[in-house]
Order: structure tokens, then C-alpha cells, then sequence
């Protein structure tokens, strides 16, 4: 065989299997019709993460009477935020490329399919031989036809990022993680914003008292809600004129309709069918802890495994199947994958939800902190949320952990560890905390399951 590993696809489960494949002495190739990083680092979590920071700036200012500081005409430069974005991903692409030459990473920039059980054939021709082969194609923002998405008015994902100027008033379909999060962007900097959700709570993968509090927070901002209601109909009547009938009855008119109602999974078009890879409940590639499909030596790992749709995943699923490889077993332990979402505040989570719990009967112990009894979050002005943690009757096994506020990103991941590793909780509590921090609230939170929290009653 040509090389040990072949791979199709470039993202975040991609490259980080290609890398990880030649830490360990194995050759690799990796075939990526676009830039290394996919979805993620040009179109998702980068590039949106690039925005938010800019907005987030602008609130600080917006806000800063409250520290004494005043601030007067304050305006913004949307070329200029979309300039840093563009930088900002440039960078972090540049840097993934010089990162696979000195490696000595071989990368074919070209589309692939499958056309054997170790065989990829390039849109040119070349025909790829490897020992083994994971498919990384990842996934795309669902185009919806009844949606008439014309990429000028209404609107992906994808677009929302090249925006020349902000829409007077925008609609975004959809109240999940990608919805809440160019809601949070597009009002901060002006737009009148309607987000409209199907369910009967934003954030539905979110424990409820975290999706509670997100609509709280969104209506304090003047964000209009439409829960329990579906569009019915998308007409565009002309440039920044687009008519849209709800399942309520009411129908208005908006600037720009956004569609970020989920993402179509890349498994069309790139062989999966044509060698008989299988398919569960014919939607997502059928993947073995070891992320090997019912062909052992083709592996498929990141979105197309229906898991969980998250970068950092697809990087765990990436290093799993090139460990099995390797001769060494890695698998992922789903239950213990963070998420976060970019809102503001933050929202960060990992486990059971505490509804989950109550549906299974499950016998459990919940203890939740506030930020606004913690000293740092005080001095930041940023006393929204709190820290939540879910554990077995007993108090001693972590569940799950919810947390909404400043830097609910970061503070997760103690909380992670520890489940990771199925610690006792006592590990955590007796982890002495620095003062003043943020993860003071983690700690609270978590002596609180034992009735030990010192600031709370």
C-alpha cells in the first residue's frame, strides 16, 4: 500500500487524525478539496467567535458607565470587524498548513470519493491506495427549499459572515446553538431581531433552567421570541424585502431572514453508498466505539457519525480511530464531551440534563451557585448565571454540570475532569480555589451538593 492512512476530508476530526498519524511514525495522506480546518475554522466556531469578540467589546463600552468610565459617540466599523474576522482565520489557517509541512503531512487539494475499500480516487484521477481510510466530510447548513434561500436575502450561516452591512431587521429561524449565537451578534450591533423557535424552549438540548435563562437574558435586550411556532412561508418581495407567514397566523417583513435551522450530513456523493459502508437509520454513517464502520479498516469520524456535531469531538473521534490503528484502544467517552455556546452570557454544559434525570427516575442530588455571590463576577459587572452540577444520590458521582455566565467556556472543564475520570466529587471540593476567581463558583456549586457551600443558604 501507498500509505498507512488515508484521509477524506480536512476539518477539525481531519487534520487532527492526521496529525496525531504522524506523531506516531505512520504515513498519511490527507485529501481536502477547500481549506485545512473546514466548517469550523473558516465558516463556524472561528470566524463567529472572531465576531463575538468585537461585540462583546462594543457592550463592554456601551456599558462602561456602570465602571465609572463614560464613553461618548460610539460607533463601529463593519468593514473593519469583517477584515479581523477574515485575518484572524487566514492565521489560523496559514498556521494549520505550515504545521503539515513540518510534519511532512502530504495534502492533496482536490475533491475525493471512495472507490474501494482502500482506495480514493482524486477529481483528477489519482487513485490513493492506504492500508486504511477515514472519512471526515463533515456537514453543511440545511438549505431548506420552502425557505427560498437566495444567499442575498434569505440567508445561511455561511453568508451571515460576509455581511456588508447590518440588516435593519432580521429574522433568524431557529433557536439552537448556531441561532442563539447570530442573535446574540447581529443585535448587538443594531439589528431588531425575532429568533423563531418550533419547540417550546430556545437551546432544546440545553438543561431547562439554562434555556430559561437565555430567553430571560435575550428579552431583557429586546429580542422578540416566537416559541411553539414554525414558518410557514418565505417570500422575498424584493431587495431587503422578505414576507414571512408563521404557523400563529401573524406574518411580517424583514430586512434579511436567517436559516439556521441544523446542518445536511456530507454522505452523498463521496462513495459511502457505493462500497457498502452502513448507514444508521439511514442518516448517519453506523460507527463501533473505535469509530470503525462495518468495513474494519475504513473509520469515519466528526459530524457524519451523528454523535455529537462538535469540533472538538470530531478531533476525540480522530484520535480514537488512529490510535485503534496504532494497536491502541482510545475510545470516546460521549457522556463526558463538553459543549459550549457563545451567547451572552455563556453557556457551557456536559452530561445529564436534571430533566433527563426526572423522566428516567434516576435518584439524584442537584446544587446550583449564583454568579452574583461571587466577588470576581461582581468586580466584571457579569453576575448573570450560575453553576449547576448534577450527581448520583450519594453525592459522590458527577452526572452532568450546567453553567450559564462569564467564562462558562473555561470553567467547565474542571467539572469535566472529574467525570471524565470518575473522581469523587471530594476531589474537587477539597482542591483548594484561588480568591477572587470565577471557579470559585464551581467549588461553591459543588460543596453545595453536600450542604456545605460557605456563601449560599
Amino acid at each position: 500500500m501507498e500509505y498507512k492512512i488515508a484521509i477524506l476530508g480536512g476539518g477539525p476530526g481531519g487534520y487532527t487524525a492526521a496529525v496525531r498519524a504522524a506523531q506516531l511514525g505512520m504515513s498519511v495522506v490527507l485529501v481536502e478539496k477547500a481549506q485545512l480546518g473546514g466548517t469550523c475554522l473558516n465558516w463556524g466556531c472561528i470566524p463567529t467567535k472572531a465576531l463575538l469578540s468585537c461585540t462583546d467589546v462594543l457592550s463592554k463600552i456601551r456599558n462602561s458607565e456602570e465602571f465609572g468610565i463614560k464613553a461618548e459617540n460610539i460607533s463601529f466599523d463593519l468593514s473593519r470587524i469583517m477584515e479581523r474576522k477574515r485575518q484572524i482565520v487566514e492565521s489560523l489557517v496559514q498556521g494549520l498548513d505550515k504545521l503539515f509541512k513540518l510534519r511532512k503531512i502530504e495534502v492533496i487539494r482536490e475533491s475525493g470519493v471512495l472507490t474501494g475499500r482502500n482506495e480514493i480516487t482524486t477529481a483528477s484521477g489519482r487513485k490513493i491506495m492506504a492500508e486504511n481510510l477515514i472519512v471526515a466530510t463533515g456537514s453543511e447548513p440545511l438549505e431548506l427549499p420552502y425557505f427560498n434561500i437566495d444567499h442575498r436575502n434569505v440567508i445561511t450561516s455561511n453568508d451571515a459572515l460576509s455581511l456588508e452591512e447590518i440588516p435593519e431587521k432580521m429574522l433568524i429561524i431557529g433557536g439552537g446553538v448556531v441561532g442563539c449565537e447570530f442573535t446574540g451578534i447581529f443585535s448587538e450591533l443594531g439589528s431588531k431581531i425575532t429568533i423563531v423557535e418550533m419547540l417550546d424552549l430556545l437551546l432544546p438540548t440545553e438543561d431547562n433552567q439554562v434555556s430559561r435563562a437565555i430567553q430571560t437574558s435575550f428579552k431583557k435586550k429586546e429580542i422578540e421570541l416566537k416559541l411553539k411556532t414554525r414558518v410557514d412561508q418565505v417570500i422575498v418581495e424584493g431587495e431587503n424585502k422578505v414576507k414571512v407567514n408563521f404557523s400563529d397566523g401573524t406574518e411580517d417583513t424583514y430586512t434579511k431572514v436567517l436559516s439556521a435551522g441544523g446542518r445536511s450530513l456530507n454522505i452523498k456523493g463521496n462513495g459511502i453508498d457505493e462500497i457498502g459502508i452502513g448507514l444508521e437509520n439511514g442518516k448517519y454513517v453506523s460507527v463501533n466505539s473505535l469509530m470503525q464502520t462495518n468495513i474494519p479498516n475504513i473509520y469515519a469520524i466528526g459530524d457524519i457519525t451523528g454523535k455529537l456535531m462538535l469540533a472538538h469531538n470530531a478531533a476525540a473521534q480522530g484520535i480514537a480511530a488512529v490510535s485503534h490503528i496504532a494497536g491502541k484502544d482510545c475510545p470516546v467517552d460521549y457522556s463526558s464531551v463538553p459543549s459550549a455556546i457563545f451567547t451572552s452570557p455563556e453557556i457551557a454544559s456536559v452530561g445529564e440534563r436534571e430533566q433527563d434525570l426526572k423522566a428516567k427516575g434516576t435518584e439524584y442530588r442537584v446544587s446550583r451557585f449564583s454568579f452574583a455571590a461571587n466577588g470576581k463576577a461582581k468586580g466584571l459587572g457579569e453576575t448573570e448565571g450560575f453553576v449547576k452540577i448534577l450527581t448520583n444520590g450519594t453525592g459522590e458521582k458527577v452526572l452532568g454540570a450546567h453553567i450559564v455566565g462569564p467564562h462558562a467556556s473555561d470553567l467547565i472543564h474542571e467539572i469535566v475532569l472529574v467525570k471524565q475520570n470518575n473522581l469523587p466529587l471530594h476531589a474537587l471540593t477539597r482542591t483548594v480555589h484561588a480568591h477572587p476567581t470565577l471557579s470559585e463558583c464551581v467549588l461553591e456549586a459543588a460543596e453545595g451538593i453536600f450542604k456545605m457551600s460557605i456563601h449560599s443558604v
